[in-house]
């Protein structure tokens, strides 16, 4: 497995355990990870933190996964998509019930950027750093343009969505998109910890309940989220992601000369 599950005391602690490939959304972590957010034990606990091994929390999406597994190739009408992928996780942290805290530590680039921005709360070691790198691929953060526009206002997204650029915890908590910044290695026991304060005295339902209105009121539409990978020039993301692939800067020159974008 690629994700670890324990319990401290009513709090489920979800680890991606992947360090030796930072915690990239590859398809096997994926399909893990769905998993592990339906076992009985995790639907049990009273809050969820999701975590990672090693020295980054997740590095973003597998980029060989992203080409040989079909992600970025839109199924045929009436088939099936291959497998599962990144957005079926942060769809399904975005809709669950219980409280959810991500402990960032080291690198949240792309998707691990995003499956924060997914959860409820952010607890951020000092050391963490947040980037969305993808533009540069030739795709775009689909979870992120809406979520973060939502949470850090439509400029500091296109800021940090059009630079690329890499920001500290400190930053990203002056932007809300981080709750609380802790000394480097505490991560974790202090999302356990703010799980626990959540629950510890209020019910299950009045919690639910309040998430739904939180997110009632700046709802995020899946559909159209997921409609945007199928609007992007298949030229451009070839080109972005094996240039990536291939340890190459990509070119995107033809692209300007002949984009009426």
């Amino acid at each position: 497995m690629t994700v670890r599950f324990e319990r401290r005391g009513t709090v489920g602690l979800i680890t991606l355990a992947k360090p030796d490939r930072h915690n990239a959304l590859a398809a096997d972590l994926v399909a893990d990870l769905l998993a592990t957010l339906d076992r009985p034990e995790a639907c049990q606990a009273a809050a969820l933190v999701i975590a990672g091994d090693g020295p980054s929390f997740c590095a973003g999406a597998d980029i060989g996964d992203l080409l040989d597994a079909g992600w970025m190739t839109p199924a045929p009408s009436g088939t099936t998509p291959i497998g599962p992928t990144p957005m079926d996780v942060f769809e399904r942290l975005d809709g669950h019930p219980r409280p959810t805290v991500a402990a960032v530590h080291g690198r949240a680039l792309g998707g691990g950027f995003e499956l924060s921005l997914c959860c409820d709360l952010v607890v951020a070691a000092a050391d963490a750093v947040f980037a969305l790198p993808e533009l540069g691929l030739g795709v775009v953060p689909n979870t992120g343009l809406a979520r973060l526009a939502q949470i850090a206002g439509p400029r500091h997204a296109l800021d940090l969505i059009l630079t690329r650029r890499r920001i500290g915890a400190e930053e990203a908590a002056a932007l809300g998109l981080v709750s609380r910044v802790v000394p480097p290695g505490n991560a974790v026991d202090s999302a356990v910890e703010l799980a626990r304060a959540i629950t510890d005295g209020a019910p299950p339902g009045a919690i639910a309940t309040v998430k739904r209105a939180v997110r009632r009121a700046a709802p995020l539409d899946w559909t159209a989220v997921r409609t945007m990978l199928a609007e992007l020039p298949p030229g451009e993301w070839a080109e972005g992601l094996g240039a990536f692939r291939d340890r190459r800067r990509p070119d995107y020159s033809e692209f300007w000369r002949t984009s009426d974008a």
